[in-house]
């Protein structure tokens, strides 16, 4: 999911004739800040043809605890903020519970250290993995981590406004994989700016797509492709005034049609129901 998950959003204009308010969305959190949240995933997989298609539904639940710590202005410009991951839970199905939690302990106090720009653009990243944890686990920490990323527009926007972000595809994350997947694009659409008092909340629609056609993977010495079909949307609320995500959603379905290698040319069909959401915990 690409998502920004503590920002504070500085206001601009307070109103600007007809057209309502405007917002500069920048990254000044304050020193100090601590941000508890909360980030759950919900992912339904259909085999819909190929030879696993009488697996049916396979169901996968992760839900990560983490907070994230505003240091301060960096060295080299930014801010800099740590992340440090929490009890991690998972559901996958055919492993048993307390397998899958033995790993996931292994994950407890993993921290990493990141820079961003005033715009929410990573500058640097220094994930620092627990000495017994897998570096395939490892790095899909550190790519969940990039991917909370979100790139604000320069110029203040306001209800209506859209602007569009680009992000790699996680398919050259694949074990031994490689991929010229190309880019994911995320456009982002302010829905409703909320101005109460001393608090702004500003709602943004969220929509990403998949590049068009067929993506070429290479695994080892095999060789296909993959084709992905459909979207993601949702939303994300941020409040100015607490300088942090209130929620955020983004869910849907995409087909991914999978071709080449042992599965031949006829290849496999599978259809990925997925909902991503992100809470801000109590104090």
């Amino acid at each position: 999911m690409n998502q920004r998950h503590a920002a504070v959003l500085v206001l601009a204009v307070a109103a600007c004739g007809g057209s309502g308010p405007k917002v500069a969305l920048r990254f000044h959190p304050p020193a100090g800040a601590v941000y508890h949240y909360a980030l759950e995933q919900r992912t339904e997989i259909s085999i819909l043809s190929g030879p696993l298609a009488a697996m049916g539904k396979q169901h996968f639940f992760m839900r990560m605890p983490f907070t994230e710590t505003v240091k301060g202005p960096a060295r080299e410009g930014g801010t800099e903020v740590e992340v440090v991951f929490e009890s991690l839970t998972m559901e996958i199905p055919g492993v048993p519970p307390d397998r899958i939690a033995r790993e996931l302990a292994k994950m407890n106090g993993l921290r990493t250290s990141v820079v961003y720009d005033e715009r929410g653009q990573l500058v640097r990243s220094n994930f620092v993995p627990a000495p017994d944890l897998s570096p395939d686990v490892a790095k899909q920490v550190e790519t969940g981590v990039k991917a909370m990323t979100l790139g604000f527009p320069q110029q203040p926007v306001g209800r209506g406004d859209a602007w569009s972000i680009t992000s790699e595809l996680p398919l050259g994350q694949v074990p031994g994989g490689t991929s010229q997947a190309g880019a994911a694009r995320t456009t982002l659409t302010v829905r409703e700016i909320r101005i109460a008092g001393s608090d702004t909340t500003v709602v943004l629609d969220i929509k990403t797509t998949f590049p068009s056609g067929p993506i070429p993977l290479a695994v080892g010495s095999q060789t296909g492709t993959v084709k992905l079909d459909g979207d993601l949307a949702g939303h994300q609320q941020f409040s100015i005034s607490r300088g942090a995500i209130l929620d955020g959603t983004i869910k849907g379905a995409t087909k991914v049609h999978v071709a080449g290698g042992m599965l031949a040319s006829k290849g496999m069909d599978l259809l990925t129901d997925t909902e991503s959401s992100i809470f801000l915990l109590p104090d």
